[in-house]
């Protein structure tokens, strides 16, 4: 079959198109059917040229996840297909039920970013220029072959329409500023979203409405500065998935931060997060890249700029926690429950207004410590009497040989009482009335880091262990057993405050040249690790004597294996 000349002039114009190269986190960016991706890639990376490809691979009707294309078939069953997916007969390969096509509520995609196209550059609230004008306009043109477009933007309107290649409704990409008002970016509903660097939460949370009809996605490039944005607790933290190429994984084991290039958090969240460095980008040459870095003198600076790596990433003060390792199931190992026998204690990180963190653990005649209860109640919506029967109901039959508790809370609070003599005349009263056993809670020791370092301890032989019940080490004759710690999944508040704790740090650089380097914790997510440290510099937390209860444990040991 001859082709006419229109058709080859079309055919020209995919060049740019067929130009585009690809690399491994391009790969996993497009195989994600997560709701939000967030990319976070160093400078020059490809994050926009790739994201912007993306969404011409969906106009095109050849984005691998079907669903996210404009144009996709489905069956009753709800399996999906692309247009270059779909079979001969129009039936559904896996069910054999006949494929419709899908119609959409909405075929627009909303491109955000500090500017328009074509506007200069805008001065922030804090009197910097933003980094770059609009690059997503650019970045999209460059990869659509161009006579799918039937009219381009223009100052007073700044939508691009574009012809359907198979012929249905026209496609439009509309073009936002983040300095452009909440209402003024309402309306109709959007397929999909992509934000470029960050904006405001506000901003954010006014797009959410408008992706429910076609239940869409959102898109999130972002290369960090000094001090990371919202992005961070956002998403990155409630990741379910995260990816980091080879350059990532090797430059954070530098920093001594052990990662894996695909890491399932266990999240419930539909997040992914992709990372990136410069040196990811296949059209840069590595004599380029490190030519572009060579003048910079601050390794901060570096790990920004061609990693984009921010300080949340890397100043984790317990490094070694994660969350496949140290967060196990409660049912494959305590079916029957945590054996009363072992070294039990319990702690509070008291706050007057922020939620007292309570927590259980206790330690294996082997040495091996279980934080196994939590409590996160909140002082502001029930009183004290109310906390300690939580916390006696929590405990159960329990006896604890260390109750523990935060010095803040031997604050006079009125007629020369506390709130810990408050808790403790209430812990005793419900002891009466049959409601836990009692138990005398005293004040925590505040110095030094002795707890600190017998958990990080115990996280890194963890990691060696692989699995509980596994520490036993014979050396020359000699057994020993490596200490250990796990979490249990029934805990997952404690377990995301030691994934998350981390060194505080100055807002900016500037505020860093002129004050001491911050080296304190953040009070953030310190709360349930308060607790952990405070037993762990006890003394008399300490395994119970093994023989003792030999035959017990030996039985026990045995079954969970």
């Amino acid at each position: 079959m001859s082709l006419s000349d229109k058709d080859v002039k079309q055919l020209n114009q995919f060049q740019g198109f067929l130009s585009f190269k690809h690399n491994w986190p391009f790969r996993k960016f497009v195989s994600c059917a997560h709701k939000i991706v967030l990319l976070i890639y160093g400078n020059q990376s490809g994050k926009t040229g790739g994201t912007a490809y993306n969404y011409v691979l969906r106009v095109l009707g050849q984005h691998p996840i079907a669903k996210k294309n404009v144009v996709y078939y489905e069956c009753s069953n709800d399996h999906q297909y692309a247009p270059i997916t779909l079979p001969e007969d129009n039936k559904c390969t896996e069910c054999g039920e006949e494929l419709k096509l899908h119609e959409r509520s909405s075929r627009v995609f909303r491109f955000c970013s500090a500017t328009l196209p074509g506007q200069s550059d805008t001065i922030s609230e804090s009197g910097e220029s933003a980094e770059v004008k609009n690059t997503q306009y650019p970045e999209f043109k460059k990869w659509l072959p161009p006579f799918l477009i039937k009219k381009d933007i223009t100052a007073r309107h700044p939508s691009m329409i574009i012809s359907d290649p198979f012929g249905g409704k026209d496609i439009i990409v509309e073009f936002v500023s983040y300095n452009q008002t909440t209402m003024s970016t309402a309306g109709v509903q959007r397929l999909s979203i992509w934000c470029d660097e960050s904006p405001t939460m506000e901003f954010y949370n006014e797009q959410i409405p408008r992706l429910l009809a076609e239940n869409g996605d959102m898109v999130f490039t972002y290369t960090p500065v000094d001090k990371s944005s919202w992005l961070f607790d956002e998403f990155y933290d409630k990741a379910s998935d995260i990816y980091r190429s080879r350059y990532i994984v090797d430059y954070l084991s530098k920093l001594g931060e052990e990662v894996k290039d695909i890491e399932d958090t266990g999240n419930p969240y539909s997040i992914a997060v992709i990372m990136a460095a410069t040196d990811d980008n296949p059209t840069l040459d590595s004599a380029v890249i490190d030519s572009m870095f060579d003048h910079i003198d601050d390794p901060d600076v570096v790990s920004i700029r061609r990693y984009g790596i921010f300080k949340q990433l890397s100043g984790r003060i317990f490094k070694d926690f994660d969350y496949s390792v140290h967060f196990i199931p409660t049912r494959k190992y305590f079916e029957d429950g945590v054996p009363d026998h072992w070294t039990h204690a319990r702690g509070i990180d008291y706050h007057p207004q922020t939620n007292w963190a309570y927590g259980q653990i206790a330690l294996s005649p082997t040495n091996e410590a279980f934080i196994y209860r939590e409590l996160n109640p909140s002082p502001e919506k029930f009183t004290t009497k109310e906390m300690a029967k939580f916390i006696a109901e929590a405990s159960g039959e329990q006896k604890f040989k260390l109750n523990k508790i935060d010095p803040y809370a031997t604050a006079v609070k009125h007629d020369t009482r506390t709130i810990l003599d408050d808790l403790n005349k209430e812990v005793k009263e419900l002891e009466r009335e049959g409601v836990g056993r009692g138990g005398y809670f005293s004040s925590w020791d505040t110095k030094g880091e002795k707890g600190r370092d017998a958990i990080r301890e115990r996280l890194k032989n963890a990691r060696a262990c692989e699995r509980p019940f596994n520490n036993k080490v014979i050396k020359d004759g000699l057994t020993t057993y490596l200490p250990t710690i796990w979490i249990l999944d029934v805990c997952p508040i404690s377990a995301k405050y030691m994934k998350n704790w981390r060194w505080q740090e100055w807002a900016n650089k500037t505020a860093l040249h002129t004050k001491v380097e911050k080296n304190m914790p953040e009070q953030k997510w310190s709360h349930f690790n308060m607790v952990w440290e405070a037993i762990f510099k006890e003394s008399g937390f300490r395994p119970p004597v093994y023989y003792k209860h030999e035959r017990v444990n030996a039985d026990y040991f045995r079954r969970v294996r």
